[in-house]
């Protein structure tokens, strides 16, 4: 897989790296995967609670 970054986006990462004394590409994985987590554990939590999706309530508020 190849993401393709703006150069701003890629001059931070960079940053973050460096200061870091690790590979860019290494702290892009990490941060996909930490996404990736959090998106499964909030998918899980959802399933808890019925499909996850907010509604609007037949009276019109959200109380």
């Amino acid at each position: 897989m190849t993401i393709d970054l703006d150069s701003d986006l890629a001059a931070r990462l960079a940053a973050c790296a460096r200061r870091l004394r690790r590979d860019p590409a290494e702290c892009a994985r990490a941060a996909v995967q930490a996404f990736v987590a959090d998106c499964e554990e909030a998918f899980a939590h959802a399933a808890q609670f019925g499909d996850g999706v907010a509604r609007m309530p037949d009276d019109g508020f959200m109380d």
